[in-house]
This record gives structure tokens, sequence and C-alpha cells, in this order.
């Protein structure tokens, strides 16, 4: 028997209603995404509103992929982000010892030093140890902070540590505007968060290329700024009409969500 075949929408999602085609549709894709999924998604979507009376099958599936985008986005501009913190650390320190096979080692961040004029500019021991089993968004807030790399490279601290966060929220693989809640006091406090998080984010990245993108054939392509407003608003051009996105993040402009 198929997860979810034999299953009676009507009585699980009462209020769920389904276009020609839709309902088949619907099953189908439970097989991958979850009852459970499926059930927190109606239920926030019945707490937004007031006295909501039905809610389209569009408007659920709309939810479901918007925050999947939303997800798979970011984690192209989160690595590009940890990327740019290890070359960093990569920049600012050394270490004098290294084995053939780090990849079975764990750095110890006491082992660190910062470099000299006397290593060579053009090799690092201390890139190989990225490769080590403990080399992660962990330790490199710990590298941060006992060299005080954040300040001496004009970064932020706590935007770091936002990062962080939102990096763990993502990689979870669950739904990231709604966290664990089905309330909408809940859901709108968990939005503030992320957004907070990305605008962390676009401080953090290196370029302006990475935060706006750049032009191309007279269209702006690629970038935090347009990866986000493209999932909400057609060719992420903000005054055009968003898409029918119940809960979604705000416009994104100049690092900052427009509420």
């Amino acid at each position: 028997m198929m997860l979810g075949y034999d299953i009676d929408f009507h009585d699980i999602f009462p209020l769920l209603t389904f276009e020609k085609g839709e309902e088949q549709i619907c099953r189908d894709n439970l097989q991958l995404r979850g009852i459970y999924l499926y059930k927190q998604v109606y239920s926030a979507l019945c707490n937004w509103g007031v006295n909501i009376k039905e809610i389209s099958y569009k408007l659920f599936s709309n939810l479901i992929r918007y925050d999947k985008s939303i997800r798979d986005k970011l984690y192209i501009y989160l690595a590009a982000a940890e990327e740019h913190l290890r070359n960093i650390i990569f920049d600012a320190l050394e270490i004098d010892n290294v084995q053939i096979d780090t990849t079975n080692e764990y750095l110890d961040i006491n082992a660190l030093r910062p470099r000299t004029r006397a290593d060579k500019h053009e090799y690092s021991n201390l890139y190989y140890y990225s490769y080590a089993k403990n080399f992660d968004f962990g330790l490199i807030i710990q590298i941060f902070d006992k060299f005080n790399l954040a300040q001496k490279y004009g970064l932020n601290h706590s935007d770091i540590t936002s990062v962080r966060i939102l990096r763990n929220k993502v990689m979870h693989h669950n739904m990231l505007l709604l966290s664990c809640f089905t309330e909408r006091s809940d859901i709108e406090r968990v939005i503030t968060e992320v957004e907070s998080g990305i605008e962390a984010l676009y401080r953090i990245l290196p370029t302006n290329e990475l935060r706006e993108g750049s032009v191309r054939n007279g269209e702006i392509v690629g970038g935090l700024t347009q990866a986000i407003n493209k999932s909400n608003y057609p060719n992420g051009d903000i005054t055009n009409t968003p898409y029918d996105n119940v809960i979604c993040l705000h416009k994104f402009a100049n690092g900052s969500f427009i509420h």
C-alpha cells in the first residue's frame, strides 16, 4: 500500500479544496513530503487568517514550494559566506605542523598563530586542516573569537552568529518559515528571525555581485537580493504584484527587508 493513498483528505483537511486533477497530485506529492508536514502547513494556513472558510490546494502547495525554494537559494549564499570566513582564517592564521591526511585529524585551535612575513604567501598549512573532522561553522566562530578576526576584517561578530543560526535552520530540511509552529504569532516571530539572519548574511557576503547580482543583457542575474525576491515577485522586481504566497518573506532591498 502506498503511503497516503488510503487517507480521507476531506476528513483530515476539511477546508482544502482542489481543482480538477489536483487531489491526485496532492496524494502523489504526499509520498515525498509526508502527511505530518502536510498537516502542519494546513494548520498554519487555517490559523493565518480569521474565519477561514477554505484553503485552495494552490495556496497550500505554493507555501510548501516557496519555503523549499527559499531554503535552496539560501544554501548557495550560506556556502559562499562560509567559504569567505574560512578564507579569512587562512589569510590571517597559520599552523606549523600538518599531517599528510588531515581528514582523520582534529584541529587544535591552540596550535594556531598569526601569519608572519616569514610565511609563504602562496602556501598555507592551515588550509589543509579545513578537511579536519571538526572544521565546521562552530569551529570557525571559535577561531574568530580567539583571534578577534571579525573586527580585524570589518565584520560584526553578531552577524556571524546570526548566519550560523540561519545555516542550521536551512540545513535541517524542515519548513523554514514555520519552524515547529502553526499559530500566526509564532510564525511571524520566526519570519522576523529568518529575515534578520538573511540581512546578516547579506552583510557578510564579500562582493556586490553576491549581494546584488550582476547585469547581463540588461537584466540583473544572480545575487542574494534577486534570489530572495524572485521567489515571491516576477523577475525579482518588488514593484510587481507578488505571487499568491500568503506566508512569505517581505520585500528585500539594499540589504534590508521592507515591512
